[in-house]
């Protein structure tokens, strides 16, 4: 068997709403063994992160002054990093791949999250939106990651997919730390059993939390396969010129006669402009049931934040949804 060894980098540097510094910098290597084990791996870091800090902060300090007026004390999370992975085959270097990126979040809610800089308009709204703005006929509209904690939530009742299921697609993760993809590779390393200890190498690596769970346990759950399928399937259409839109959803708690509680992280759009919630909503109804309302796509997909069933967090791509709800039949008194 041929002896493939893989180093993933990773640094990163966060900054709170606060403007607290907080830094991942970790080195993790995977050596193969037999066919399906790997040796895995942390050595200390070789980097101080002195670029990722100047991006972070200074990306941080522009939407900081942008969102002060609205978001208070909600959480705009700002993260500048680098991922680096690096393969030798039988101690031979075979590839290298290095990628920036900026990622900036509120709550739940992808702002931005790509290569480069934030663009200027990472904040999608103009003003605070009091929940009295809410109409009881404003048309619902799900964000990305609304449906993706939808999607998760109904995987999980039902048992995720088969592993033979062919609605089930490949999980892509826009988000370069958890990106399993890797660019062109030499011949020994695409066929038969180097590419499958490859790709589990690499799944591994990209998120250090699998070491602490048997490998795979959590993959048919994996936040985001669905809508893609789901939603592909649903016509484009223009958005409404009025509507609440739910960024995000956490679910809360199932009320006295069982229907499951979600808190809503809303936007309201009208002909003024877009206001962003100054505080969460309550949300009820199954999670089949919200999805199943689904009428039309708004837009191409974007990144959105899932999470599998122990919380952690899993980024997808998934595009807003136009459905048949309105606010007053979706919104808890």
């Amino acid at each position: 068997m041929t002896a493939i060894r893989v180093v993933r980098r990773h640094t990163a540097v966060r900054v709170s709403p606060t403007g607290r510094e907080s830094r991942t910098d970790l080195v993790l290597w995977a050596e193969s063994g037999a066919p399906g084990e790997w040796r895995l791996a942390v050595h200390p870091a070789d980097t101080e992160g002195a670029e990722e800090a100047g991006r972070a902060h200074a990306a941080w300090r522009v939407l900081a002054e942008k969102s002060r007026p609205v978001l208070r004390e909600d959480a705009l999370l700002v993260e500048a990093g680098r991922t680096g992975t690096e393969i030798e085959c039988d101690g031979r270097t075979v590839l290298t791949h290095d990628r920036a990126y900026l990622l900036v979040r509120d709550g739940d809610h992808v702002l931005h999250l790509g290569d480069g800089a934030a663009p200027g308009d990472a904040l999608p709204w103009v003003r605070a939106a009091d929940p009295d703005e809410i109409r009881a006929d404003d048309p619902v509209l799900f964000g990305p990651s609304a449906l993706l904690a939808l999607t998760a939530a109904v995987q999980e009742a039902r048992g995720g997919f088969a592993p033979d299921d062919p609605s089930a697609p490949p999980a892509v993760s826009p988000y370069p730390p958890h990106d399993l993809s890797l660019p062109l590779l030499p011949p020994e390393l695409t066929d038969g059993r180097n590419r499958a200890d490859l790709d589990q190498a690499c799944e591994l690596l990209g998120d250090p939390a699998l070491w602490l769970v048997p490998h795979g346990t959590f993959g048919e759950f994996a936040a985001g396969d669905r809508p893609d399928a789901d939603a592909g399937r649903l016509p484009v259409m223009a958005p409404p010129p009025r509507a609440l839109i739910v960024d995000s959803l956490a679910p809360r708690a199932r009320t006295t006669d069982g229907v499951l509680d979600w808190t809503a992280a809303y936007r309201v759009r009208d002909s003024t402009g877009t206001g962003r919630g100054t505080g969460p909503l309550r949300v009820r109804g199954a999670p089949a049931e919200l999805l199943s309302a689904a009428e039309a796509r708004h837009g191409p997909r974007r990144p959105g934040l899932g999470r599998d069933p122990i919380g952690r967090a899993r980024y997808r791509l998934a595009p807003t949804v136009g459905t048949s709800l309105n606010a007053g039949r979706t919104l808890a008194p």
